[in-house]
This record gives structure tokens, sequence and C-alpha cells, in this order.
């Protein structure tokens, strides 16, 4: 498991060597562990299982932010390693993102101060291990958010709009927290896109080999 750190490390001094040669390619300088342990296996969608399909229930804006959430994080890459859509019937998706309780409050997004009006959780599937050793989820990516009755109604959509993107995070493969506060994949985030620290890490984490399958587009055995 040392190894895979290791090999983590020396793409990180490979990726900020080619950013020399790519006028366009961004600064990988300050990244963050990605896995919530160095020995822990990796995850990230495989291009065989793009574009990821997400479902939101229909509950307020909820698939706005879902949608607005997708366009974020893929615009973190140069090639297109993510690519993400919204489902109309969750049987079809990979992610299922619902909001818990009622309809929140009408409410524009705003540029005001963050406020704590919602909170969110990323279910990451168990995993099962094929004939050949290789390791595959047995289930969807489940998100739950939930509202509070706290700050104005901007309040309440400027955090669910936030955290939406910061649980998309986690579905990407980025399951660690940001050790900086201002990046959206903090624990407790405050930023509404994803930072430079945040694009650096998510990345790194494509361009390292996958140790999970999907459970989705036909991965499992028959």
């Amino acid at each position: 498991m040392q190894t895979r750190s290791r090999s983590v490390a020396a793409l990180a001094s490979l990726l900020l060597l080619g950013a020399c040669d790519s006028p366009n390619a961004p600064d990988r300088s300050s990244f963050y562990e990605f896995r919530l342990s160095p020995s822990d296996p990796v995850f990230h969608w495989p291009a065989t299982a793009l574009p990821v399909r997400f479902y939101a229930d229909q509950v307020g804006a909820l698939p706005e932010y879902v949608a607005l959430g997708v366009r974020m994080w893929e615009r973190q890459f140069l090639y297109g390693e993510f690519r993400g859509e919204l489902v109309s019937d969750s049987a079809d998706a990979d992610v299922i993102l619902s909001l818990q309780g009622s309809a929140p409050p009408d409410g524009p997004l705003t540029d005001d101060p963050p406020v704590t009006s919602c909170t969110g959780v990323t279910s990451v599937p168990p995993t099962t291990e094929l004939g050949s050793g290789q390791l595959v989820y047995t289930e969807r990516f489940q998100v739950q958010l939930q509202w509070f009755s706290r700050g104005s109604p901007s309040d309440i959509a400027n955090c669910l709009a936030r955290v939406t993107a910061h649980e998309i995070g986690h579905t990407l493969g980025v399951f660690n927290h940001s050790p900086t506060p201002d990046d959206l994949m903090a624990r407790s985030p405050t930023a509404r896109e994803p930072t430079a620290r945040d694009r650096a890490t998510v990345q790194i984490l494509y361009h390292v080999r996958s140790d999970i399958l999907p459970f989705s587009h036909g991965l499992l055995p028959p």
C-alpha cells in the first residue's frame, strides 16, 4: 500500500513537469489526499462508464443544483475524463441524490456569505471481489441532502447548491475532505465551486489507476 502512496506522489511530480509544456495546463502543485487513508483502494469512473448518470429527486430546485454541480466538475478536466448527465428514472442512474423532507422555500442563488442551512452525506457502496480479484461496487452511490429553517430562502438555496456540488465531488472518487477550509471539498464547505486545489486533486485522481469498477454500465457479470 505504501507503493500506491509513492505512485500518487510520483504522478503528481510528472504532471507538474508536464505542465511546463502546456500553457493551458493548470497548476497541480497544491493537492490533497483523495483517499480516506493512503492504504485505501482508489476509485474513479472509467471511460467506459461515461457519461455518469445522475438522478435527482424532483423536489424543489434539486435537479437544477445537481446539473450545476455536474457541470462544475466537468470543467475541472482538460480532456473530458469525467462527463455526467441527468436521467429521469432512478433505475437508470449511477448516482441517486435525494432531498429529505418537504421542498425548501424558493430562493435565488446569490453571492451572499455562506450560511449553514443544510447538510449532506454520500453513501459509498460496498464492494465485492470478482473471480479475477477485481473489486466492483455492488450498488449505486446514494446522496442524502437535508435543509434546515435557518437563514433566508436564498441562504438555503445557496447551501443546497454548494453542498450538492460537494457531495458530487465525493461520488467522483474524492472520498477525503480537504484540510483547507476554503476548498469546496472541505468538511464544511463555504466555496461555491471547486478551487484550484480541488481541481488539482481530482485531475491527479483521474490519472491514477482505479482499483474498483462501478456497479453500472454492464460492468458486473450477468
